[in-house]
């Protein structure tokens, strides 16, 4: 009502819900999680999650964006709509732009990082099945930061993990994640299911290498910049985080095309991608 008696002017919603009964508006819808991953959303807001997407973001002379080519054929392809319907903004990933790069391929020690965070798509028990299959003498460590999912400690006990290798660090500072990006060997990504993807370019903004689980949308986002492996394969990688931790060249390799990739990826320009939509639409 308020925006009716302002004129009608044109509506950003960025965060997923959008008015249902307001015409002049563009809408962002990161991906499809609430369908592709239910039990990790309560039925309300799976609910909620849908009706504001069919009825207050694909309204016809609406436009929709979301923040990569995967995420807009999985959104398509969920509410059964033509793809180019939907626009692609790519975030920003530069937020330790001003922050010292890693201390490369001889200054870091044996420590991998890993988002700690809730949710089976995080494919965490991966990673510490993996911290289980590395060699008994490694001395590999693989620190946990973030808002730790409490049954990731408990499943490392299941497995039999010795304690040494897992490091539970838990919510740190933006200086302090800087920090641990800069000093560790890589950054595992082990995804299952994103709509972009942030941690894995912040880390390459700083030359960290980039262990990533195989699926469609990190090859859209990091390119040959990233060593893969099969997302459930724990063995695989551990192997990878083995010959990482020992193969300097390939630390330096895989460091450098981090670098390059992750300048696609600025606030600057997702802020250009938004005005060109802006100004294509009428403000």
């Amino acid at each position: 009502m308020w925006l009716r008696k302002q004129g009608y002017p044109l509506l950003l919603n960025p965060a997923t819900i959008a008015p249902v009964i307001y015409s002049r508006q563009i809408a962002a819808l990161h991906d499809i999680a609430p369908a592709a991953r239910p039990k990790d959303f309560a039925l309300l807001f799976r609910l909620q999650w849908r009706l504001a997407v069919r009825f207050g973001m694909l309204r016809r002379g609406q436009r929709l964006v979301t923040i990569s080519e995967a995420s807009q054929r999985e959104i398509a392809a969920q509410f059964g709509i033509d793809p180019p319907r939907i626009d692609v903004v790519y975030p920003g990933a530069d937020t330790f732009a001003g922050v010292p790069p890693s201390r490369g391929a001889e200054g870091v020690g044996s420590s991998f990082l890993v988002f700690g965070r809730h949710g089976a798509a995080k494919n965490l028990r991966t990673v510490i099945e993996a911290a289980g299959a590395l060699p008994d003498a490694s001395a590999i460590e693989i620190r946990f930061v973030g808002q730790l999912d409490p049954a990731l400690r408990s499943h490392a006990e299941e497995q039999d993990v010795p304690s040494a290798r897992l490091v539970w660090l838990g919510p740190v500072s933006d200086a302090e994640l800087g920090e641990e990006y800069r000093s560790s060997v890589a950054f595992i990504w082990p995804s299952l299911h994103e709509g972009f993807g942030l941690p894995p370019v912040e880390a390459q903004t700083l030359g960290v290498p980039v262990l990533a689980s195989d699926t469609p949308v990190n090859r859209e986002v990091l390119g040959e910049s990233a060593h893969y492996f099969p997302a459930m394969d724990a063995t695989a990688l551990a192997s990878a985080m083995g010959q990482l931790a020992g193969d300097p060249v390939a630390r330096s390799a895989l460091s450098a095309a981090g670098r390059e990739n992750a300048k696609r990826f600025t606030w600057d320009a997702t802020a250009s991608g938004w005005n060109e939509l802006i100004e294509q639409t009428g403000s």
